[in-house]
């Protein structure tokens, strides 16, 4: 009696199942199937048009060619997961009667999903266990398996398979656990990935557990005859991995995330199984590994596409991009504002300020300025030479000159609220890296205030369906921007003593503008030159001191590297 109810349910079961995938194929045809899923796959091109990260369903994964894939470890995984799948339409019917009628009768909880099935769950659905998102997985199966080959679906499914340690797809698995890409992996290790396939989070976080269900898998390939008693004994050893999480370089990590985030700012609908593919104009940045300092860096062009960022020297430590969420005191490199609004005032190039220690009343206390270090010209200088030796007494003498309101309220047309007060021409005000190198593309481009972005196309096949141009405000008087600008090269005047850039200015391969910035806890290069703007912070997040003199220095090592990284790509 009982096998007869079981029997009726089933068929119930059954019917519904392909009365539901029927009425799918009348009520929803291919050519419809807009946002099937929010997370459309995407590909992120950089500067050149190669492919420089891929995300399938909002995670990182890195493509195979699956010709170069093992022949063996294909076998192995097909024999436990799908032995039919070269023959199968995208499902398996039989395999959801056997199983239905196995879990009921034996009270078990076995899937019965093909490859194909188990990729569409993981690009196209959620995980919820409803009968409405079966009967969609099914439809969406059958109908990729008319789109695409074989080899194209079961690679896609090894590219996006999930193997604990947010890790997905066989090839960052590979690098990550065993230091070994895809096409390098044993049989062993094989195994050790198929085992993790049921419940990745779970056995990933108990390596006793791992081992046993890897060797229950190992077991079952060899009554199988699939692998031989020398590879079983091979495959139950311990498993022994060190986890390795450089999969992808800093830079890359810090730039892609910014991207993405962009891109979900765009509205944009893709049909099922299509690509959207982001260009940029991404060049890689070098992460200094010699400092236990942090680096934030933000590379961009005269068009405002930023071409390199660096949120932090190491991103497995948190992923926190300081370049455009740290808020700190930016120093001297405020001084270049402070001496646009002195040509304002009636300010020249030529203006002079006798530069000795000073000493001046505010509110009834007594202020002392001093130059970093012990350095004091004891005479007058000219504003150029104050920017290049970054003079912190002509500053303060011009800040009082013309009215401590004059410099705050330049900075009000960035939505920055800074106090009027003597030290703000020091740079006692807080901001990101990303708000100061916007504010410095207006000397870079003599007068525009450019809007930053990552994404320059999007485009799915060859339809382009999004394309950023040059956006930008004119918020000042271009002309005394340029005359700041044609300042700035003083900082790399070798012909001026202690100016702030000399110790790099003989090895730049191009002309450049520029300032530094240092405070007893961060440290500034800012500069840029024809093509280019470059701006690079370090300090430490925690606020210690920067007592070291090579830390305090970083910045214009880097910015040398990088602006002759950029001089060189912009001339090949």
């Amino acid at each position: 009696m009982r096998k007869t109810w079981v029997k009726i349910l089933v068929g119930t079961i059954v019917f519904f199942l392909i009365l539901g995938i029927l009425l799918l194929f009348f009520i929803q045809p291919l050519t419809s199937l807009q946002d099937v899923h929010q997370n459309p796959e995407i590909v992120i091109e950089d500067a050149h048009g190669q492919e420089i990260m891929h995300y399938i369903n909002e995670h990182r994964i890195t493509p195979i060619d699956l010709s170069l894939m093992s022949q063996k470890n294909i076998d192995l995984l097909l024999y436990m997961e799908d032995r039919d799948f070269y023959r199968h339409s995208g499902f398996n019917f039989q395999r959801i009667l056997k199983t239905l009628w196995t879990n009921w009768t034996r009270h078990q909880s076995h899937g019965a999903s093909t490859i194909t099935q188990q990729y569409i769950k993981n690009v196209y659905l959620s995980s919820d266990k409803s009968w409405t998102r079966k009967i969609k997985e099914i439809y969406y199966a059958i109908k990729l398996e008319q789109l695409a080959s074989k080899d194209e679906i079961l690679e896609g499914y090894l590219n996006c398979i999930y193997l604990g340690n947010n890790i997905y797809g066989i090839e960052n698995a590979g690098l990550f656990y065993f230091g070994k890409h895809y096409f390098e992996l044993t049989a062993a290790e094989m195994i050790s990935f198929i085992a993790l396939l049921n419940a990745p989070s779970y056995y990933s976080e108990h390596l006793d557990l791992w081992n046993q269900r890897k060797n229950e898998i190992a077991h079952m390939l060899l009554k199988g005859e699939q692998i031989t008693a020398d590879e079983y004994q091979n495959a139950i050893k311990p498993l022994e991995f060190s986890e390795n999480t450089k999969i992808y370089p800093d830079d890359l990590l810090y730039y892609t995330d910014a991207v993405y985030q962009e891109f979900k700012t765009i509205v944009l609908k893709a049909k099922f199984h299509e690509i959207i593919r982001i260009q940029t104009r991404y060049l890689p940045t070098m992460t200094p590994t010699e400092t236990s300092a942090s680096v934030a860096l933000l590379a961009v062009d005269k068009e405002g596409f930023i071409v390199s960022c660096l949120g932090d020297s190491d991103y497995s430590a948190s992923g926190f991009n300081i370049a455009f969420n740290g808020k700190r005191d930016i120093g001297s490199t405020i001084k270049p504002l402070l001496y646009y609004e002195a040509l304002k005032c009636g300010y020249t190039p030529a203006t002079t300020q006798y530069s000795a220690p000073f000493s001046f009343q505010y509110q009834n206390e007594w202020i002392t300025i001093q130059n970093s270090g012990t350095y004091y010209p004891m005479k007058e200088i000219s504003m150029k030479t104050a920017l290049a030796t970054s003079d912190n007494i002509y500053a303060i003498k011009t800040h009082l000159d013309i009215g401590m309101k004059t410099l705050a309220n330049h900075l009000k047309k960035y939505q920055i609220d800074a106090p009027s007060l003597p030290s703000l021409a020091l740079g006692s005000i807080g901001m990101s890296l990303y708000q100061l190198t916007r504010i410095y593309t207006q000397f870079f481009t003599e007068g525009e205030y450019l809007s930053l972005h990552f994404i320059e196309q999007i485009r799915i096949k060859d339809k382009v369906l999004f394309h950023q141009n040059k956006q930008s405000v004119i918020l000042g008087i271009p002309r005394y921007f340029k005359q700041i600008k044609n300042l700035m090269s003083s900082v790399f005047d070798l012909s001026i003593p202690h100016a702030t850039g000399n110790v790099i200015s003989p090895f730049l391969t191009t002309e450049c503008y520029g300032k530094s910035g240092l405070t007893d806890y961060d440290s500034y290069m800012i500069g840029f030159n024809e093509q280019y703007l470059v701006s690079v912070w370090v300090g430490y997040l925690d606020n210690r001191e920067l007592k070291n003199n090579g830390i305090k220095r970083l910045p214009k090592t880097i910015f040398l590297k990088k602006i002759n990284q950029l001089s060189s790509e912009n001339s090949a």
